[in-house]
C-alpha cells in the first residue's frame, strides 16, 4: 500500500508550474496516494494568473499547466469538501495563528491521519510548533 498525504496548493502548484522546488515536489509526491481539497482548485488557478499577470508566462502554457493541475486534482487525489472542514480549521487557525486556507489544509491532515505536504516555511514552522505533522518539500 502506498503512502497517503495531503497536498498543499503550493506543491500542486509546483508539480505543474515551473518553479525551483519543482523537482522535489515530483520526487515527494511519485509514490503518494495524495489527497488535498477543493479550495486547491482556486489556489492554483490564482498561481496561473500570477505566472501570466507578473511573471510575463505566456497565456497559453499557463492555461495547459492550470488544465494539467486541475486533472490531477480531480482525477489523481481523493478530494476533500473545505466546508467540512471548516471549523476544525477556523480552530486550528486561531490556536495556531494560521491563516483559514492554510489552516484547512492542517485540518485534512489531522481529520485523515496523515502528514501534510507543504513548500510554506511559515506554515510549516508554526504547525510544527503546534506538535502537526507537517513536512516541508
Amino acid at each position: 500500500m502506498r503512502d497517503r498525504a495531503v497536498l498543499d496548493s503550493s506543491v500542486i502548484a509546483a508539480l505543474f508550474f515551473r518553479e525551483e522546488a519543482s523537482s522535489r515536489a515530483r520526487k515527494s509526491v511519485a509514490e503518494l496516494d495524495p489527497i488535498t481539497l477543493d479550495l486547491a482548485f482556486s489556489e492554483v488557478g490564482n498561481v496561473a494568473w500570477k505566472q501570466v499577470v507578473f511573471s510575463n508566462e505566456k497565456k497559453e502554457l499557463a492555461m495547459e499547466a492550470l488544465r494539467d493541475s486541475f486533472e490531477f486534482i480531480a482525477g489523481s487525489c481523493l478530494l476533500l469538501r473545505s466546508s467540512d472542514l471548516l471549523f476544525e480549521a477556523f480552530l486550528i487557525g486561531v490556536e495556531d495563528r494560521v491563516p483559514l486556507y492554510d489552516s484547512l489544509f492542517l485540518a485534512a491532515a489531522e481529520r485523515e491521519g496523515v502528514p501534510l505536504l507543504t513548500l510554506d516555511r511559515r506554515l510549516h514552522d508554526s504547525a510544527i510548533r503546534s506538535g502537526k505533522d507537517v513536512r516541508i518539500v
